[in-house]
């Protein structure tokens, strides 16, 4: 009975030894293979990690700043804009204040500039002008003022305005310089020089004539200094002006020739 009971055992543990041996033997099915009820198993996709520089992020991103825009402006400049150019200028001076009340108007007063243009609308000038004022007290007294300085003037966009308006070019301008003045009398050998730190402002209209080449400029400004008789009292007594506090105001027609 024991005897029968080991063969049964040994038997048993070969047939299932067997079919061990046999279910890892076989192949593995394909991917794509059928199952039972014909259709192919669905695939399941390899999900991949992104590549630094195929993140969206905004320290990654590539910008233009703008130049083809940049591009384009200067592009328009050098074809239609204006370079350097020379201006004479004749208008009219006139002192305000205490200096007003003791000085006759000087006409003509002559401008002599150089321009810059940085683009559309800003330019520079570097200018020399001329202008003879007078007065009577005991004689006549010729006071002749020179002065030289550079300007900043600032055109404003009107393309998108009226005719009238953008025909005109109306532009503003400010600037420093310095202004000497030589007064002299018929009776004095020695004549009165002073110089003094000169600030502007005004604004003006630029008509083009021939356009990129001739232009009509009307401008206004007003002109500040301190001379050094600003604070004398000696016409109080004569002429009932308290100092000579005050400054210029000036209008100019300029001829401007550019390329």
């Amino acid at each position: 009975m024991p005897a029968c009971t080991f063969i049964s055992s040994t038997l048993l543990f070969i047939a299932l030894f067997s079919h061990t041996a046999a279910f890892a033997q076989a192949p593995a099915p394909a991917a794509n293979a059928p199952v039972a009820n014909g259709a192919p198993p669905a695939s399941i996709p390899k999900k991949e990690e992104p590549g630094l520089f195929d993140q969206s992020t905004p320290y990654l991103e590539y910008g233009d700043f703008n130049v083809n825009e940049d591009d384009d402006a200067d592009t328009m400049y050098f074809q239609y804009g204006r370079f350097f150019g020379v201006s004479l200028g004749l208008g009219y001076e006139n002192a305000t204040g205490n200096r007003g009340n003791l000085y006759q108007p000087a006409f003509p007063r002559f401008d002599l500039k150089v321009h810059y243009w940085f683009d559309f609308q800003l330019a520079m000038n570097l200018g020399i002008f001329f202008a003879s004022h007078s007065y009577e007290s005991s004689g006549i007294h010729t006071v002749k003022l020179i002065g030289y300085g550079v300007d900043l003037k600032y055109y404003f966009d009107v393309k998108n305005s009226s005719a009238v308006l953008s025909f005109s070019n109306p532009f503003i301008i400010g600037g420093v310089g310095s202004i000497s003045k030589t007064e002299t009398t018929a009776t004095s050998a020695n004549p009165d020089v002073d110089s003094t730190f000169s600030v502007n402002a005004g604004a003006g209209l630029e008509f083009p004539i021939s356009y990129k080449k001739t232009y009509f400029i009307l401008e206004g400004r007003y002109h500040t200094q301190n001379f050094t008789d600003t604070n004398e009292t000696k016409f109080q007594s004569s002429k009932g002006i308290n100092d000579l506090s005050g400054g210029f105001f000036t209008f100019m027609a300029h001829i401007l020739f550019t390329w």
